[in-house]
């Protein structure tokens, strides 16, 4: 008893100063409370709508003994995707729990909080802001015994399949392999004003996931030559996408963009 009163007097010490909260704030709280609650059950309705969509699409694979052996088997890896990628990829693997680097705006903050709900480990950062947080969470992790980190190589804001170097950075400083991934279906609802142009698989649509065989970034790349790493796993990551997109006639005006400036 002399515990709660002391714990009592300590509060009403501690916020004697206080003023109460006017109605109007009162209502502004409930009403957060209250979008919070929406939010997350949309988010989980979102969710369960999406996975009995994907059970009814059939997957072909291009490199599935790299996709076995480092993102499903025991090895650690870093997955580079594009951000058009993200959701399919979050649903379809977060299961296997990776740490996954978000944005820390608004938008990053829904993407997490769904991120979350399918198993996925968020780290916030990016590159235009807190990168060098996350990246170093995400190297923590790593080191720590995580096994799989991954983010989108042109988050949070594009431009549209232009790499930036934090996923390569991470994969360097952590010694962890880099495994470029990518996909693409024959029937899809893309985001067409969205920047990255968005897509998700529509039902009983041919999905095609395409990896390529993962490789370590040197100690002692710096400079020059990093760049001339970044600059390669874009123009990988770009070819996998142009091939995938072929393969299930798949139009993206982005990709249009790139061939037509990269002549890949």
């Amino acid at each position: 008893m002399k515990c709660r009163q002391l714990v009592a007097r300590y509060w009403l010490l501690r916020h004697a100063n206080e003023k109460p909260a006017t109605r109007n704030q009162q209502r502004e709280m409930r009403m957060r409370i209250s979008n919070r609650y929406i939010i997350s059950l949309l988010s989980y309705l979102t969710i369960f709508v999406l996975r009995i969509i994907l059970f009814t699409c059939r997957v072909q694979y291009i490199n599935r003994k790299y996709i076995d052996e480092f993102l499903l088997g025991n090895r650690k890896v870093v997955i580079t995707t594009w951000h058009r990628c993200a959701i399919y990829f979050l649903l379809k693997y977060g299961f296997v729990h990776p740490m996954v680097l978000f944005s820390s705006s608004k938008d990053g903050d829904l993407l997490a909080d769904f991120a979350k709900k399918v198993g996925v480990i968020p780290a916030r950062g990016s590159s235009t802001r807190a990168g060098k947080e996350g990246s170093k969470e995400m190297v923590g992790f790593l080191h720590a015994g995580g096994r799989v980190a991954a983010t989108v190589a042109d988050g949070p804001q594009g431009p549209a399949f232009r790499a930036k170097p934090g996923l390569v950075r991470i994969a360097q400083k952590s010694g962890v392999h880099l495994m470029p991934m990518t996909w693409s279906a024959n029937r899809v609802w893309m985001f067409v004003k969205a920047w990255d142009k968005m897509i998700i698989p529509k039902p009983f649509s041919k999905i095609v996931i395409y990896a390529s065989e993962p490789y370590l970034i040197p100690k002692e790349a710096k400079d020059e030559e990093f760049d001339n790493y970044v600059k390669g796993m874009e123009r990988a990551l770009n070819a996998m996408t142009r091939d995938v997109d072929a393969m299930v006639d798949h139009h993206d005006p982005n990709m249009d963009l790139i061939v037509k400036e990269d002549g890949i």
